[in-house]
């Protein structure tokens, strides 16, 4: 771990990485056989099982308690390309309506009795309209006043930045488990946040646009275009067009290279939004508590925990299949398997909610269904 200490800025990030450990095996395996003790077909319930399984290789009994959509809110600089159908000043008007149960999110919360918190990073709040929004009740840690910088022009932030909303999203984890909390799903709001998401994975992989880039808020096609044409340019500009070559495709080298590098790509290509989901994962892991992914920006700030730190993938649940393309290759290189299909490709949260009542079924199965017969 010395290795990663001389690499990574940041003592709550280096501390968290240090105390992330592998899934409890023997508990695993107890499990696993007091499934197949039960009044049932072996395997019966599927992917129920499995999770139950991994469920006990976190925490012995886990049972959820208190259960947390976490939101993460900041603007993104590159929203002033036009890359998506909404305005910037949106991010405020859905994290007001958040803040008041009036959003997507919230509907949904409330059917599976779960809290929305939201956290904002980097919302730009310097827009006309700002006398009749009211934000008040979100919990301000604002890292950047106006969100950050336009990619397609120079970095989104510094590197310091960066680790500073990893941080943010470790210590929130860390302040709710103190409160009681669980189970969390992971949310986000920031216009211009697929265009972020599209340009890391553009850079950790070799998939082309067409693979990666989807219509985010609806764009139309004309758009689509030059939404590609924007992740691509803010790729090279931040002079990450041979990241993957140099740094992970080879024979030895995946997973291996200086974990710094992938927060620099974060910093210079990803949002604070972003930043602070991969400390949600982290901080997760380090409390040995579970953590569901929601879409495709939500997913791509789990690829980056995991490229930081392989071990908190263990955490992760996978919800949904977002419709968003570059969903897909992210889910493949995390080896997580989506459970829900629901063609929904909004954010919030709202994916990830809805495997709440999944998760508190597979940790139903051993404490009600009867042992089997000796017969």
């Amino acid at each position: 771990m010395e290795s990663i200490k001389s690499k990574i800025t940041g003592e709550i990030l280096f501390d968290t990485i240090k105390k992330i450990t592998d899934l409890d095996k023997n508990r695993m395996k107890k499990k696993e056989n007091e499934l197949n003790s039960l009044l049932k077909t072996p395997k019966g319930l599927g992917k129920l099982e499995e999770l139950a399984i991994r469920l006990e290789g976190m925490s012995e009994n886990y049972k959820p308690h208190k259960k947390m959509v976490l939101v993460i809110a900041a603007d993104n600089g590159v929203e002033r390309e036009k890359v998506s159908k909404s305005k910037r000043v949106i991010t405020q008007y859905v994290v007001e309506a958040m803040l008041n149960g009036k959003s997507s999110i919230n509907a949904l919360s409330m059917a599976y009795n779960a809290d929305v918190k939201v956290v904002d990073l980097g919302i730009d709040e310097s827009s006309d309209i700002k006398k009749e929004i009211d934000l008040s009740g979100i919990i301000n840690r604002k890292i950047m006043e106006s969100g950050t910088n336009n990619i397609a022009k120079q970095a989104a932030m510094e590197y310091e930045d960066a680790v500073k909303a990893i941080e943010t999203g470790i210590e929130m984890i860390d302040e709710f488990v103190r409160d009681g909390y669980n189970l969390f799903a992971t949310g986000e709001m920031g216009i211009g946040n697929t265009t972020t998401s599209s340009a890391i994975l553009k850079v950790l992989t070799d998939l082309s646009l067409d693979e990666i880039v989807g219509y985010g808020s609806g764009i139309d096609d004309k758009t689509l275009e030059h939404k590609k044409n924007v992740v691509k340019k803010g790729v090279e500009v931040n002079g990450l067009s041979k990241f993957f070559e140099e740094n992970i495709n080879g024979t030895g080298k995946k997973e291996k290279f200086e974990k710094n590098k992938i927060i620099d790509v974060l910093a210079k290509v990803g949002g604070l939004d972003i930043a602070g989901m991969v400390g949600t994962y982290l901080g997760c892991a380090k409390k040995r508590v579970p953590v569901v992914i929601d879409g495709f920006i939500s997913a791509i700030s789990a690829l980056v925990a995991y490229k930081i730190c392989p071990n908190c993938r263990d955490f992760m649940i996978a919800s949904h299949l977002s419709e968003e393309p570059g969903m897909k290759y992210i889910m493949k290189e995390l080896d997580l398997e989506p459970m829900l299909f629901m063609n929904m490709k909004l954010g919030e949260g709202t994916g990830a909610v809805m495997m709440f009542p999944v998760i508190e079924g597979a940790c139903n199965i051993t404490e009600v269904v009867r042992k089997y017969p000796d017969v």
